[in-house]
């Protein structure tokens, strides 16, 4: 509680907060979904308008667990990526992974993904439609109205893979009016940022906006990865011919570039963020032994890149008529993956293609009826395909070539709200899903071990070379290989290398019905009072072997009761949650044998866990120049059951666990633990004040802190891979001129430059007791214009 007490008289006395949007003489409002005061108010906290529901809604007559964050608070935040939205939602848990994936929990519900066979267990959506790539999460922080999250699965209006719940990214749309806007910063690490938007009325019924942007900035690790090279734009014509009828047709792109995300060995020292292509890294790895392949482990030469490209179109089309809405989303998205990354401490070499075409319509009844009814139909199809991906440890060797991937969804779904009185709402929906997988493909896997033990072989063994390039190998009747010893390296001493080619063919059927049971009372005008059972599902999938590799789909069942409040005359605002999730089959990849007895990495329903805890969200505009605000959560977190086997590859497995020796290697137990990516306390604090200059003009003071406690970011329960408890700050000082169009900011983020551990990676699976730490930003700061026409 000392630590929390530091974290509220920090925040306030410092000013460390960010304000919510709001109305009244403190300054413009933001655009974030907002519109004029609630209740009537003339000031006060502003109304924020959100579509989670497939609806527009007043948040605080939404009878759901929703954070909604504004297009102005994301842009003085300096969001560009998924990631950074952790220290905006304490519920919300993002971290970067291997090459540009990116790995989402929320309340302890969710997985790490770093192949093309996993999926995240929250599902991501741009402006309606589901994003099923977590490589393809990053191209559309720029020029948004709001970033909604919904915390807990969402299995009826949005379906698969929203186990643990969703995220609704959405773009500002055109407007009928000229306008637009220009804003520039620069930065330490030589960072600059560029975002511009054009809107234009082409018509009386037809209005475009063309947003732009580009991003850069220097390497955040001292060997010049984890930094920043990327441009895209969006394209977006609005056409209403008639007050029935509105048509939204999008299309956008993104490139990233650049050497990616970094990492740096753990034991190097993190706060000095050398990354593990250093000169300090390459030290400790010449002295890192790796026990079964008895020799040390070669520096890592410093190649990694990444070329990846997104775009998509997507349209959606309203007809409004005294029956009722219709609406239709069709969207088409591609991803082109090209990276190489060495930032979990060894080499992953990646080069795939993702199409995917989605349908989505529904009919909503008019709000005016005592029986309200949503119902609709969805259709997913996403092909993709892997020339290759090279996954080399110098110990082993992984190349999975020419795989082919293809998942076909359909589902049905409907929403009912029945009016029991003009105050008290009971809901009930239901979705049904079917979904067919496929996998196909080539894995080829190497292994290097030392014969004679590490004493004998030191010196003499040869680790793979740090090579992205496939070996060359001759494949037996038997389907054995025989790799060319000299295109990897000569073996002198009692030195085996083992291979397996392995052909994929794998396909699978899921089906399953999810609902939701909730009611709702107003039970003033300013206070909704919400309860609510929901179930969430996650499809199974595959992973490569020469056995069946096919894992159970995963569920979760939610409790929730919330009030959601405005008090003394629409200037408090206190919403208050508490939750109780049973999270079941949670799907867990790690270390095993097939029949064979070969090393694989399997996927498995491995996973039990419940989840609850409490959350107050409060906000008070104190003056009408002066707001503050809290968001605290509190999780209670415990894996129930987390047991698999492992096979003795170098001894016992590095684990925090209990292990025990069976004939085919360990058993690991990990049940009681605290699952990753699952603090017990996250806490948002913040200010915003207003100084009134006179004749209009002004200077808004923004800050926000966020903390959270010890919170674990891999899956072996290592002390290494733990993050303690920390405290980030973010400041930032705005001067608007009298007609409010230019702006003059100057900003600082992670005020203290405390270094964070987002994620981290063993560099081998066992024998090595070595972790890569993908880290948060250090401190940044600078500059930020902005011209608003």
């Amino acid at each position: 509680m000392k630590v929390m007490e530091r974290a509220s008289l920090f925040a306030l006395a410092a000013a460390l907060g960010s304000g919510q949007l709001w109305a009244g003489q403190a300054g413009d409002m933001p655009s974030g979904g907002s519109v004029a005061a609630a209740d009537g108010a003339s000031e006060g906290l502003a109304e924020i308008v959100v579509t989670a529901q497939r609806k527009s809604e007043n948040l605080q007559k939404a009878a759901i667990a929703i954070a909604s964050v504004g297009g102005d608070t994301l842009r003085s935040a300096g969001v560009v990526n998924p990631a950074q939205l952790t220290a905006l939602v304490p519920s919300l848990q993002v971290s970067n992974g291997n090459g540009a994936y990116a790995n989402f929990y929320i309340r302890g519900v969710g997985n790490f993904t770093g192949n093309a066979l996993t999926e995240s267990a929250i599902a991501f959506n741009y402006d309606g439609v589901y994003v099923a790539r977590p490589s393809s999460t990053s191209g559309f922080f720029y020029d948004l109205e709001r970033v909604e999250v919904l915390k807990g699965p969402q299995g009826t209006l949005y379906g698969r893979n929203a186990t643990g719940g969703a995220i609704n990214v959405l773009s500002r749309q055109p407007q009928f009016e000229w306008g637009g806007h220009a804003n520039a910063s620069y930065g330490n690490y030589d960072a600059v940022n560029l975002e511009g938007a054009i809107n234009a009325p082409l018509a009386p019924d037809l209005a475009v906006r063309l947003t732009g942007i580009y991003n850069r900035h220097d390497g955040y690790m001292k060997d010049g990865t984890d930094d920043q090279k990327e441009y895209g734009g969006r394209l977006q014509l609005r056409y209403e011919p008639t007050s029935e009828l509105s048509i939204l047709i999008g299309a956008d792109y993104f490139h990233q570039g650049g050497k990616g995300p970094g990492g740096t060995l753990v034991p190097t020292g993190i706060d000095k963020r050398y990354g593990n292509f250093s000169p300090q890294a390459d030290a400790y790895y010449a002295g890192l032994q790796h026990v079964v392949g008895g020799t040390t482990f070669s520096p890592l030469p410093n190649i990694q890149y990444q070329d990846n490209t997104y775009w998509g179109v997507n349209a959606r089309i309203n007809y409004a008529t005294d029956f009722g809405t219709f609406t239709i989303i069709p969207a088409y998205r591609s991803s082109k993956l090209d990276y190489v990354t060495g930032n979990i401490g060894f080499f992953i070499l990646q080069k795939e293609k993702f199409r995917q075409q989605t349908l989505e319509a529904r009919y909503a009844s008019p709000d005016s009826l005592p029986v309200q009814a949503l119902v609709g139909g969805y259709y997913f199809r996403e092909r993709g395909r892997d020339p290759y991906n090279i996954i080399n440890n110098q110990f082993g060797f992984v190349d999975q070539f020419d795989q082919r991937y293809g998942t076909t969804s359909a589902a049905a779904f409907g929403r009912l709200t029945y009016a029991v009185t003009p105050d008290v709402h009971l809901t009930g929906g239901l979705r049904y899903t079917h979904e067919r997988k496929k996998y196909s493909g080539q894995t080829l896997a190497l292994t290097r071990v030392c014969l004679a033990g590490f004493a004998q072989c030191q010196g003499q063994a040869v680790p793979f070379p740090n090579t992205i390039v496939p070996p060359t190998v001759t494949v037996l009747p038997d389907t054995s290989v025989v790799p060319d010893f000299t295109s990897f390296g000569a073996f002198p001493f009692q030195v085996g290398q083992f291979g397996t080619l392995v052909a994929q063919d794998k396909s699978k059927s899921f089906n399953k019905v999810t609902w939701r049971a909730g009611a709702d009372w107003t039970v003033t005008p300013g206070s909704l009072l919400y309860v609510s059972y929901e179930t969430g599902y996650k499809s199974g999938g595959f992973y490569a072997t020469r056995d069946a590799g096919i894992y159970r789909p995963e569920t979760i069942r939610a409790w929730t009761i919330g009030s959601k409040n405005r008090f003394f005359g629409n200037r408090l605002q206190v919403n208050l949650e508490a939750f109780y999730w049973k999270y079941k089959d949670q799907q867990i990849s790690h270390l095993g044998v097939d029949s064979a007895n070969a090393l694989i990495f399997p996927t498995e329903n491995i996973g039990r866990s419940t989840l609850k805890g409490v959350e107050a969200d409060i906000q008070y505009l104190l003056t009408p120049t002066t707001l503050l605000n809290a968001d605290i959560q509190y999780l209670s977190a415990k894996y129930d059951r987390f047991v698999y086997t492992t096979p003795a590859a170098g001894g016992t497995p590095q684990t925090g666990c209990a292990v025990s020796p069976i004939a085919t290697g360990f058993s690991v137990d990990c049940s009681g633990f605290r699952p990753p990516q699952s603090p017990a306390w996250s806490i948002n604090l913040g200010l915003t004040q207003t100084f009134e200059l006179g004749s209009g003009a002004k200077i808004v003071f923004d800050g926000r802190a966020h903390y959270q406690s010890r919170t674990l970011t891999s899956l072996e329960f290592l002390d290494q891979e733990y993050q303690d408890g920390y405290l980030l700050g973010d400041l930032q000082l705005t001067y608007h001129d009298p007609s409010d169009r230019f702006t003059v900011a100057g900003f600082v983020n992670n005020v203290g430059d405390k270094t964070v551990k987002g994620q981290t990676y063993l560099v081998t699976y066992a024998a090595v007791p070595t972790a890569s730490a993908i880290l948060r930003p250090p401190r940044t700061y600078g500059v930020r214009l902005g011209y608003n026409f």
